[in-house]
């Protein structure tokens, strides 16, 4: 393998590791929003009593 080969790899390898943790993070974003909406409901619930 060449060094530009090496270099070309080790970037898309990179960038392939960063898409993957941005997605884990999107969607751990959106689980803890659902979470928050829930527990809210349930605090407007209580507090309404």
């Amino acid at each position: 393998m060449t060094g530009t080969l090496y270099l070309f790899s080790g970037f898309s390898i990179t960038w392939i590791i960063l898409f993957i943790y941005l997605f884990s993070m999107v969607k751990r974003q959106k689980s803890l929003e659902i979470q928050i909406e829930k527990i809210s409901s349930k605090l407007e619930k209580v507090q309404n009593r």
